[in-house]
């Protein structure tokens, strides 16, 4: 199956939003500015109302312009990024954000619905007896691990679906978990979510897009043994979940229509171990592994990007009876939980996996409980009441 750029343009007669959600793995920093880019560009409207989101698959990319020219400039340079080919994807996207506008349909109503995803999602960061954090991965065959319970997880995938009149024109499905059941096999695939929304496309004939809500430290690891057959599982519970919430729809005429942004200035981790100097001496030596380069990399592209442009967007994004927020980063389901509890008699879907050059977005404990997500996080306390407090100027 093909790796998609799938995504809704939408106008309300005084100006323009698209929502984008890549099959990729991250579009980190350069990468996502030159997508974001030219689909504003191709819209004629400002970036702030451009969504661009990654569904975090791991046999897919991750991409950022800013590290693979720092890369250039070291010995042996570990390469992740294709940009002539980038140049070429995000000039298609645009393209097709361009057509979309050029051949537009009423929005007459919203529908909104939601159902529980069984048996997929759970909590990565297991308490153990000895007091320290397990890590239940996205594939897990560890006996305790396994028998551990789900953890705190948002079970509920929530559906938008756009209307023209009784028609429905598209579904937006959200859901917060790591999508990968297996991975590293030397090919590219869309994963569990891939599946899923294909089978729903092909029965239904609209386009359904996926985004990926706060699933930093939620994956299927409890239900999943990394086999083929338990891919085909999970994709099944997937689509089940997003059959449900379709079932579930509620149907609303659009009235309100409005998006607002906000920026969150994070704080760079403070540790000597994610110093720019310690990052800089692991990209300088061509002996270190390659996982241990690009790493370093992609942190030193983050911190310069975080010096020259310390803030980054949230937006949230209100569509009569759906609100709908879009996030930053691998960001903890504690987020997610927060924005909801915002507003506790309202649909609210959450879109993750926006710029990801954050890495984790962990809790402020999170650093000192362990676990792994802290080991791939560049910006730490007090990032936690920062986004917070985004999402309440958004959302409050």
């Amino acid at each position: 199956m093909p790796l998609l750029a799938k995504g809704v343009a939408l106008s309300d007669g005084k100006t323009r939003y698209v929502l984008c959600s890549f099959d990729y793995c991250e579009l980190r920093n350069g990468a996502r500015d030159l997508f974001r880019r030219k689909i504003a560009d191709a819209a004629q409207v400002n970036e702030l109302h451009v969504a661009v989101h990654c569904v975090h698959q791991h046999d897919a990319p991750v991409y950022d312009v800013d590290a693979e020219k720092l890369m250039d400039l070291a010995e042996s340079p570990p390469h992740i990024a294709d940009l002539p080919f980038l140049e070429a994807a995000s000039d298609r996207v645009a393209g097709a954000v361009r057509a979309a506008f050029e051949n537009p349909r009423p929005l007459t109503h919203v529908g909104y619905g939601k159902a529980k995803v069984e048996k997929f999602a759970s909590n990565r960061r297991v308490p153990m007896s000895d007091g320290t954090i397990g890590v239940r991965y996205s594939s897990c065959t560890d006996p305790v691990l396994v028998a551990a319970p789900e953890g705190l997880i948002d079970p509920w995938l929530r559906t938008v679906t756009l209307f023209n009149g009784e028609r429905p024109l598209a579904r937006l499905h959200y859901y917060a978990s790591h999508p990968q059941s297996y991975y590293g096999k030397g090919h590219m695939n869309p994963d569990t979510p891939g599946l899923a929304r294909a089978r729903l496309e092909k029965e239904e004939g609209i386009p359904q897009i996926y985004f990926t809500g706060c699933g930093g430290n939620v994956a299927a690891g409890k239900y999943n043994n990394g086999s083929p057959e338990a891919r085909a599982q999970l994709a099944e519970r997937l689509y089940t979940g997003m059959k449900g919430a379709v079932a579930a729809t509620e149907k609303a005429r659009v009235s309100e229509i409005s998006w607002t942004s906000t920026e969150v200035r994070f704080a760079p981790r403070s540790e000597p171990e994610f110093s720019e100097a310690y990052f800089r001496k692991i990209l300088a030596d061509a002996s270190k592994p390659y996982h241990e380069r690009t790493r370093a990399v992609l942190a030193l592209a983050s911190y310069q990007r975080f010096k020259v442009w310390p803030g980054i967007d949230l937006s949230y994004y209100r569509l009569g009876a759906v609100h709908i927020l879009h996030l930053p980063g691998e960001a903890f389901v504690e987020y997610q939980l927060y924005a909801q509890s915002l507003r506790p008699g309202d649909f609210v879907a959450v879109a993750a996996y926006g710029e990801l050059g954050t890495g984790y977005i962990c809790t402020d404990k999170a650093p000192g409980e362990g676990g792994y997500e802290p080991t791939n996080s560049f910006v730490g306390p007090p990032s936690e009441s920062r986004l917070k407090a985004g999402i309440r100027q958004l959302l409050g």
